[in-house]
């Protein structure tokens, strides 16, 4: 199994359910750290013309890991079975060059260590779909192997995330 999430924005409503799934499921503590996804909200327009799009990302489990040669301590793997991006933080010495590299913004920083999004490796494993995907009602987060993946996929996301960056700096 070789995974890469996928979001198709003309589908998103902006529920949260991914989000909320995510929090559930690493039972995270969302008053110490951000959830692993993360639901934004773009604005375009005035007026009559304003228009709303959502937009969902977290770690892609990228197939060139700039997280995993960023680090120093070498905190990151690839799990063999699931062949997602995973780390191990207890190296971590909070220097951030991960997050820094990560083109998705994500990578948090938890009591002063990394930590990220492992796919649900564990519901992986187990033949299932990670929560955050099956939580979307509106199968705007979609799991794929990534040699299904094509790259217009890839740089459709990017340039959503550009784009998100740009409104919020008006």
């Amino acid at each position: 199994m070789n995974i890469h999430f996928t979001f198709h924005p003309e589908r998103c409503v902006g529920c949260g359910a991914c989000v909320m799934a995510c929090i559930n499921e690493n039972e995270l503590d969302i008053t110490k750290q951000l959830p692993f996804r993360l639901l934004k909200k773009n604005e375009y327009g005035d007026g009559d013309t304003l228009s709303i799009t959502w937009f969902v990302h977290g770690c892609m489990h990228c197939r060139e890991h700039p997280c995993m040669d960023a680090c120093p301590k070498s905190c990151f793997f690839v799990d063999r079975e699931t062949v997602t991006v995973q780390l191990d933080n207890s190296g971590c010495v909070g220097c951030r060059r991960c997050a820094q590299a990560c083109p998705y913004e994500a990578i948090r920083q938890n009591e002063k260590r990394a930590s990220k999004c492992d796919g649900c490796r564990r519901r992986l494993r187990q033949g299932q779909l990670p929560l955050c995907v099956l939580a979307c009602p509106r199968q705007a987060l979609t799991v794929n192997e990534k040699n299904r993946v094509v790259a217009d996929g890839l740089r459709a996301l990017r340039k959503e995330l550009a784009e998100y960056h740009q409104g919020a700096v008006q």
